[in-house]
């Protein structure tokens, strides 16, 4: 159950994440127009904050349930790097040699980290 409360919530952050990117290519949703405050937000940029309520919900479950010094990086980590590779698959972004092994060592920190 765990694995998948995690994993849910690793999904939802970083397609909220995704969501608010793909809404605001455009510009920023919020904008003064003389004087006034506009708001000119999409699907996107709605579903990405529905999608960061759900994330933040879990978020919370999962550090009143594990350690913060286990769980914040697990999390952290695992949601870079699903960002680091949607952002080269969906926004064309560039790896680099350094990213690439920015990448390794986040994930060698996960497999410690996970040394019993």
């Amino acid at each position: 159950m765990t694995k998948l409360i995690i994993a849910f919530y690793v999904i939802t952050t970083s397609l909220a994440l995704i969501f608010l990117k793909l809404g605001t290519t455009s510009g920023t949703p919020l904008s003064l127009d003389g004087g006034k405050l506009s708001i000119n937000v999409g699907w996107y940029v709605v579903s990405g904050i529905i999608l960061y309520g759900t994330s933040f919900l879990l978020y919370i479950y999962l550090i009143s349930a594990y350690d913060l010094g286990y769980i914040i990086p697990l999390l952290t980590a695992l949601v870079y790097i699903v960002i680091f590779t949607a952002s080269f698959l969906i926004f064309k972004e560039s790896f680099t040699f350094v990213k690439i092994m920015a990448i390794t060592l986040i994930i060698s920190g996960l497999i410690l980290l996970n040394i019993k």
